[in-house]
């Protein structure tokens, strides 16, 4: 068992190889030998960029991702918000809904739409809509929902369930 005075330790994902090397050459107390270190580790983080090998990416953009795959089934990976710890599950509570534009629009009969949205994601009722059809300009707003079911509600219309569909 724990011992309560302890802090409980962070499991954090693992890093690029080519990042702990390049973190490893602060250990070097030679000037010169830690600069060639440097060098040589930027250089190759700089060709495996290049080369669309690894991709660094700051905590915005992290959840500008988060945003625009919302409504897929991705498994729970770590850099995405998925795992065990509170400050993942608090993160991901961001992005439990978005809030949009609609781009564009095309029936699919029976009252149900297919409907495009700003960021390109296509999502589509999955029953039908009743009262206002959609269009172009107006709001929507996703959220989760039970057992990971999705619920939109367009501008002035009713909740309904939807699914995305690219």
């Amino acid at each position: 068992m724990a011992n309560p005075g302890q802090a409980a330790t962070k499991a954090r994902p693992p890093q690029a190889e080519l990042f702990t090397n390049l973190l490893q050459c602060r250990s070097i107390a030679a000037d010169a030998e830690r600069l060639a270190c440097f060098d040589r580790q930027v250089g190759a983080m700089e060709t495996a960029s290049q080369r669309d090998e690894v991709v660094v990416l700051d905590k915005g953009e992290l959840n500008k991702t988060r945003k625009t795959l919302f409504g897929f089934s991705f498994p729970k990976l770590p850099f995405l918000g998925g795992g065990d710890d509170d400050d993942a599950a608090k993160e991901e509570e961001g992005v439990s809904h978005i809030q949009t534009t609609i781009a564009s629009v095309r029936s699919l009969g029976y009252g149900k739409w297919q409907i495009g949205l700003e960021d390109g994601a296509q999502w589509m009722t999955t029953e039908a809509v009743t009262g206002r059809d959609p269009k172009v300009g107006q709001s929507i707003e996703i959220k989760r929902a039970a057992m990971g079911s999705f619920m939109g509600k367009i501008e002035g219309g009713r909740t309904i369930r939807m699914k995305r569909v690219s």
